[in-house]
């Protein structure tokens, strides 16, 4: 079964590397993060098959209801939670595995917060999603994001770190975590993450497209295995333009300033 992950993996990158589009903002972030046409599924979903993303993100509504009418390696989140209540952070299960698997996901999506003080039923909800998963052969990719109320800072180095040897232990497959602007520290994520795959998250949308690819290149410079965005490209005015700049930095090791030309015309 591991062989079958591990191929299964290799369909999700391209020279060892994966680009993910990320939509799964409307359930947690809400409408408010989805200005104008970004509102719209078949908007983005459009961006997914056009930009051929290695991966595009979506919870189980937005597969049901679109996903058939494009072509794309749906990676589904199988659980989620809103930011409408203020305490620590839960993500109950929203969606089985079984009915990932109809509905054609290539992967499975799943939220940590290490540091919750529903920890342990967090870990639990998970071993048995990721367990599921490798018995259908799909490969599972967890959000180690650490939140609650014993988390002073999100971005503090060893508690990336930390998470980042988590996620292995627990099992996932590739882990999606923040960069914190410091290399040394996701070089050290890097290394804890051990065989599961590191992906960086894209965050905010940045200032500027200059900025933004530096950023994606400072990451790629580390080692990471890929990166899962979301607005910062789908919220950009040329959105598949950014796509091929971001490709260029990750799959051809192109500098931002080549990235750059992608967006002049």
């Amino acid at each position: 079964m591991v062989k079958n992950i591990n191929k299964n993996l290799q369909k999700l990158q391209t020279k060892g590397k994966s680009l993910f589009l990320a939509y799964d903002h409307g359930l947690e972030h809400g409408p408010e993060d989805l200005p104008d046409e970004t509102l719209n599924p078949d908007y983005v979903f459009s961006i997914a098959e056009k930009g051929k993303f290695n991966g595009f993100i979506v919870q189980k509504g937005l597969a049901e209801k679109y996903g058939g009418s494009y072509k794309t390696n749906l990676i589904l989140k199988v659980n989620g939670k809103t930011n409408i209540k203020n305490k620590d952070p839960y993500s109950p299960i929203n969606c089985s595995v079984k009915k990932a698997v109809q509905l054609n996901a290539k992967a499975i999506g799943f939220t940590i917060y290490p540091g919750s003080e529903f920890e342990e039923k967090i870990y639990e909800d998970f071993r048995n999603i990721q367990e599921e998963a490798h018995d259908y052969g799909l490969p599972v990719i967890a959000w180690m994001y650490p939140r609650g109320k014993s988390i002073k800072n999100d971005l503090d180095k060893n508690i990336l770190i930390r998470s980042a040897r988590i996620g292995l232990e627990l099992g996932a497959d590739m882990l999606k975590m923040k960069y914190n602007g410091d290399k040394e520290t996701l070089k050290i994520m890097k290394a804890a993450a051990g065989k599961a795959k590191l992906l960086c998250a894209g965050g905010s949308r940045s200032d500027t497209s200059k900025e933004f690819l530096k950023k994606i290149e400072e990451m790629n410079e580390c080692g990471v295995d890929g990166f899962a965005i979301g607005r910062n490209i789908w919220k950009h005015e040329k959105p598949l333009k950014i796509t091929n700049s971001v490709k260029d930095i990750l799959f051809e090791k192109k500098n931002v300033y080549e990235a750059l030309k992608r967006l002049e015309n």
